[in-house]
């Protein structure tokens, strides 16, 4: 079990589930109130989140791009390091504080229940679509300025080891969240790879569940249908 699936406490969950075919009872009147309950309080978490590390992301890749854009030898990796070097930490902060408001959103606890009660097609609904949107931006801009970043910060090897490391645990609480409303509104992710699909951003989704193995909780929960897209 991934590192994500125990913050999640998934792994005890799914070792005691019974079989997706044995629990995927048509969805009552409360159980889409609780899912539209669950996908507003989860769409505020992260639009808040996104309202404030957004705008960090963009700072990142302002100063990359500014030091990128100098001659090599008018580039100072220092002054790069602690331009971005703050900017990296308040993200993850704000990042971790909205992973860990998400686990609350479940309050009954019964994550894996709700991801197979939640596994049968039905048309997705203006919360879960407000949720899809929400995540959506928070993987392009923090998922893609990760990768961006990575990529940029090839041609400074100095500033690279130094905020490599702050690129990486930037990405933790990013594949947690996507994890944390994968295993509660499951379908949520399918409308995120279109979204991102559209913008042939649907690798970046792809990642994070391949490296997190939650392609395979899926499949283990009878849900890879809902992802076919999601091996590369």
């Amino acid at each position: 079990m991934s590192q994500m699936g125990e913050n999640f406490g998934i792994g005890e969950q799914l070792k005691n589930a019974p079989p997706p075919s044995t629990t995927n009872p048509d969805r009552t009147d409360e159980d889409k109130q609780k899912d539209a309950e669950i996908a507003e309080r989860l769409s505020r978490l992260i639009e808040d989140a996104n309202s404030r590390v957004v705008p960090l992301c963009k700072m990142i890749r302002k100063h990359i791009e500014s030091m990128d854009a100098k001659k090599e030898e008018d580039r100072n990796e220092d002054e790069l390091i602690q331009q971005v070097k703050p900017l990296l930490q308040q993200a993850e902060q704000i990042m971790n504080e909205t992973q860990g408001m998400m686990k609350g959103a479940d309050p009954d606890s019964k994550v894996s229940n709700r991801a197979q009660n939640h596994q049968k097609a039905h048309k997705a609904t203006p919360e879960e679509q407000r949720l899809a949107e929400a995540l959506k931006i928070m993987i392009e801009e923090v998922g893609g300025t990760i990768e961006w970043a990575r990529n940029k910060l090839d041609s400074f090897p100095k500033a690279k080891k130094d905020l490599g490391p702050l690129l990486d645990a930037l990405g933790q609480p990013l594949t947690q969240i996507v994890a944390g409303v994968g295993m509660l509104l499951a379908g949520v992710l399918n409308l995120v790879g279109n979204l991102l699909s559209g913008l042939g951003l649907d690798s970046l989704l792809k990642g994070i569940m391949g490296a997190t193995g939650l392609d395979k909780i899926f499949s283990g929960l009878g849900m890879g249908h809902l992802f076919p897209n999601s091996k590369k």
